[in-house]
């Protein structure tokens, strides 16, 4: 019966993976066209010195969110959801209720370090602003754990949209903001973020599933902790996923470069959500093949090919259209940001890749070798925005990321495809059939 099942689905799924990709990536495009919108918005209400406080904050915020529970714990309970098959009401409420109030010392944390980051020179209200730091922090890792709980129940397409909704109650108010000629500063606009975020919390727990009240779903607190810790490299993604480059750029080279780097930031980083798409899918599909290496090379290489014509066709648009963009889109303020775009967008595409290449390795068992790679070229990228700075190069910041996005590509992608493409995962005995996502 297990056989006829396989055999039927076989052909489906394909379509459903094209499907579930199409609409991620339709959520994922809609994400970024906001985002573009709020930062043209941004630009023009604050100008170069405020945009670069605002970016400061953010970056903080995701640097500590991420490197503290927003990059390990989400796919640890999706994983630890979706093998029980449960909700994630029934299986981490009471975690939650006991452990929540954890998540609010990486979001102190960060207002600390914005105090240190922060000049009078880019903002006379450093306090007011590491506070609301506080609270973004805290959102962003509100936001980052539901969405690992969606993802484990299987919804990944209502995850995609759900993810919408902080940027679209943001660039609402940040619209009538501008056309009502409000005359905001820095800390109004990060007011009216808080408030878009915490809509935007209140409708991701409500988009969970119900409990079942079944008290035998609980999932033991201790096997959360052992999968955060195993994942929590791979999780993290050093190398673009803590926004340490913005940190490194806000406090050596200041706001004002900073505002021209998240300029650029903004019109280059349509690969990396193409590969987030692509990732969520391949990565549960290469998994599902660990018995059968034929087909899970299959995927690979489908998924693998899919993700460099993508990713080439965007960067070739972009590095066509860049110039034009900013210039009429940020206006005549922000053209110095034009050089630095270029090499950010090329970085940005050999991210993405990487990016894939870590879900491929993941879905085969192999994350730890992805960690290896991301810890040993950490180092790298820190030296080579640092050197940067020391020269007053805004655009060798570009071509550091760009170079460590190739020799991750180069990494990754020998150990995908030379170093075991097809071989199986571990499984153990406990591991149950995957549920169809």
């Amino acid at each position: 019966m297990t056989e006829a099942r396989s055999d039927t689905a076989a052909p489906i799924r394909p379509l459903r993976d094209a499907f579930t990709f199409l609409l991620i990536v339709s959520a994922t495009f809609g994400l970024q066209f906001l985002t573009l919108v709020t930062g043209i918005i941004m630009a023009r209400l604050l100008g170069v010195e405020g945009r670069g406080v605002i970016a400061l904050v953010l970056a903080v915020s995701v640097f500590a969110a991420q490197l503290s529970f927003g990059g390990c714990l989400p796919p640890a309970i999706t994983k630890l959801l979706a093998e029980r098959g449960i909700t994630a009401r029934d299986g981490f409420g009471h975690v939650l209720r006991r452990r929540g109030w954890t998540l609010v010392v990486p979001s102190a944390v960060a207002a600390a370090l914005l105090l240190v980051l922060l000049d009078d020179g880019a903002s006379g209200q450093r306090a007011e602003i590491a506070v609301i730091g506080f609270v973004v922090t805290l959102q962003t890792l509100f936001f980052s754990i539901i969405g690992g709980c969606m993802q484990g129940e299987g919804r990944l397409v209502r995850m995609a949209w759900v993810a919408l909704t902080p940027q679209g109650l943001f660039t609402l108010v940040l619209g009538t903001a501008a056309a009502l000629d409000w005359g905001w500063t820095a800390t109004d606009v990060l007011l009216a973020y808080v408030a878009a975020g915490v809509v935007s919390v209140a409708v991701a727990i409500a988009s969970l599933l119900p409990a079942r009240d079944d008290d035998g779903a609980r999932v033991p607190e201790s096997a959360m902790w052992q999968e955060a810790r195993g994942n929590y490299v791979s999780g993290v993604r050093p190398l673009d996923g803590l926004g340490l480059e913005r940190i490194l750029v806000g406090g050596l080279l200041g706001t004002t470069a900073l505002g021209l780097f998240a300029t650029g930031l903004a019109v280059s980083n349509l690969c990396r959500l193409v590969s987030n798409a692509v990732s969520v899918v391949v990565l549960p599909r290469v998994a599902s093949h660990h018995a059968d290496p034929a087909g899970q090379r299959a995927v690979i290489r489908r998924w693998s090919g899919i993700s460099l014509a993508l990713v080439t066709a965007i960067v070739l648009v972009l590095e066509a259209l860049v110039e034009p963009v900013i210039r009429l889109a940020f206006g005549e303020e922000f053209v110095s940001a034009v050089s630095v775009a270029r090499w950010l967008i090329v970085a940005d595409g050999l991210l993405a890749l990487r990016r894939v290449l870590i879900a491929i390795l993941q879905g085969q068992g192999r994350g730890g070798v992805a960690s290896w790679i991301e810890l040993a070229l950490l180092p790298v990228l820190v030296a080579g925005i640092a050197f940067s700075a020391l020269h007053d190069s805004l655009d060798g910041v570009g071509m550091s990321l760009a170079l460590v996005g190739l020799l991750s590509c180069v990494a990754l992608g020998w150990k995908v495809f030379r170093a075991g493409a097809g071989s199986a995962p571990r499984v153990s005995a406990e591991d149950g059939p995957s549920r169809e996502r």
